[in-house]
């Protein structure tokens, strides 16, 4: 008796220690030691903007979906606490897959999952939108399994999330949807799925009709992607290479290889798995095309290096969701010696790497902006204390977008981040865009303007165009201590 009340107790005790480790991981990125990075300070601004009455894509180019907007709407802390439930929610319905499938340890693959969530070389903080599409692709895959009544609903609802915070994160969501279609799905089932779809599209989309903006938000989230930003390398394999480093500088080669290793020997071999698992191959199949579908952002755009480490956040729900096929589907897999074996595998460096970023946490992450002597004299001024609108303006570094969020104010422009001018050749050929920024600061009267004036123009001509501006209706201001002289003063 006083067995059958310890192995009670072990399982009562196991979703609680697991929730705290996952509460723990998140506590590291808690707003005051976040990691900072531009694109989430961008995100931020059109929180901000939103809740002074603007609208993304009217007020604000950005070629992202708008979900992480909203999101981003509640503010630094809001957005932690909405982050730290879905990473939540996610683990637990995970554990409660892995239980009723009866894996060795049902603990294991929902910390694999958080520990790659918060592997601090890749989710670069909390905020970014590949870590929300992962939380939904695995809450999919967990509703997929399960037997709650309204399930399809759910799972319909998540495709649209998923759309509407990352469109290419579709593609690896793709295998599941069809592994949906292949089962014996009753019309009512595709009904609720579709109805889950619709209504959250239909929110989202009516958001931006109400306020007459449809037609600018399917150019910048939608149009905009499918051309300018699907422009890739003309190498597949530098493409390759990019990816293969990419994952041995964050970590996430190890686990990859493993959970590959562990699913391929599954596809290869015979042997049914646990009792109330699948007997067929589909869901394993479904999981590797959605693993190897999980790099299709570096391949369609080309992008894999430093700056974009987080597109391999998807990996944090691919690589568990490989294992758990894996095991399900081998017999030999649910020894359960084989089980802890490989779960240490898979999980001793992402470990390392969440003790190693938990003993370098920071106060000072904002200070590669904060340090600047140009940041301190503009914190002095009226406009960033009064926090009034439309008086600064920066060109050449995304990182100032943080100017904005501290002091609360917003751009006289709707362009707050410039990289295009640098990255693609017939960039605004015709200077519409940057004749737009120059009507907006003259319009408004900006004060100041931050300009990084070794920024990369493509176009020679936009940066003659652009200086001659500045020259004409500026005057640059020599702040004690500057070591770029990046800030310009408006002539009286």
């Amino acid at each position: 008796m006083n067995t059958t009340y310890d192995i009670h107790q072990k399982k009562q005790l196991q979703p609680l220690l697991l929730l705290s480790a996952s509460l723990l991981l998140s506590l590291m990125y808690i707003p005051p030691v976040d990691m900072f990075y531009d694109d989430k300070e961008i995100f931020g601004y059109a929180g901000m903007l939103m809740s002074k009455g603007g609208v993304p894509y009217r007020d604000l180019f950005d070629h992202k979906p708008p979900l992480i907007f909203f999101l981003n709407y509640f503010g630094p802390w809001g957005l932690w606490l909405i982050d730290t439930t879905l990473v939540t929610l996610a683990t637990w319905l995970f554990f409660q897959t892995c239980r009723q499938y009866k894996l060795a340890f049902a603990w294991l693959l929902p910390l694999l999952f958080n520990l790659l969530i918060r592997n601090y070389l890749v989710c670069f903080g909390v905020g970014m939108t590949r870590a929300y599409t992962a939380i939904f692709q695995l809450i999919f895959f967990c509703l997929l399994l399960g037997n709650n009544r309204l399930r399809y609903f759910w799972m319909g609802l998540l495709t649209a999330l998923i759309l509407f915070m990352q469109q290419d994160q579709i593609l690896p969501l793709l295998p599941f949807l069809a592994y949906t279609l292949f089962s014996e799905t009753t019309a009512r089932r595709w009904g609720h799925l579709a109805i889950g779809f619709i209504l959250t599209t239909t929110l989202i989309l009516s958001y931006f009709s109400l306020h007459h903006s449809l037609a600018i938000f399917w150019k910048d989230a939608l149009s905009f992607n499918l051309s300018w930003y699907t422009h890739a390398p003309p190498s597949a394999a530098e493409r390759y290479r990019s990816i293969k480093s990419g994952l041995h500088a964050t970590d996430s080669e190890m686990p990859l290889l493993i959970a590959l290793t562990l699913g391929c020997a599954a596809l290869l071999t015979k042997g049914k798995g646990l009792t109330k698992a699948p007997t067929n191959k589909r869901l394993l199949i479904a999981t590797l095309l959605s693993t190897f579908l999980a790099f299709s952002p570096q391949y369609l755009s080309g992008k894999a290096g430093p700056a974009f480490y987080y597109y391999y956040l998807p990996l944090s729900a691919a690589i568990p969701l490989l294992t758990f096929a894996a095991f399900q589907q081998n017999s030999f897999l649910t020894e359960k010696k084989l089980q802890a074996l490989f779960g240490f595998l898979l999980c001793i460096l992402p470990l390392y790497n969440a003790l190693q970023h938990a003993t370098h946490l920071s106060l000072k992450n904002k200070d590669m902006v904060e340090a600047y002597p140009e940041f301190k004299y503009l914190e002095q001024q009226p406009f960033a204390q009064n926090h009034e609108d439309y008086k600064l303006y920066i060109l050449g570094d995304n990182n100032w977008v943080y100017a904005y969020n501290k002091f609360h104010i917003l751009s006289p422009s709707h362009w707050i981040y410039h990289q295009f001018w640098a990255w693609y050749d017939g960039w605004d050929a015709s200077h519409k865009e940057l004749d737009r920024i120059m009507i907006d600061l003259r319009g408004h009267r900006t004060r100041y303007i931050i300009y990084y004036s070794d920024f990369d123009w493509r176009d020679q001509s936009a940066r003659s165009k652009w200086e001659a501006f500045l020259h004409q209706y500026y005057v640059q201001v020599s702040v004690p201590g500057s070591w770029k002289n990046l800030l310009w003063e408006l002539r009286e």
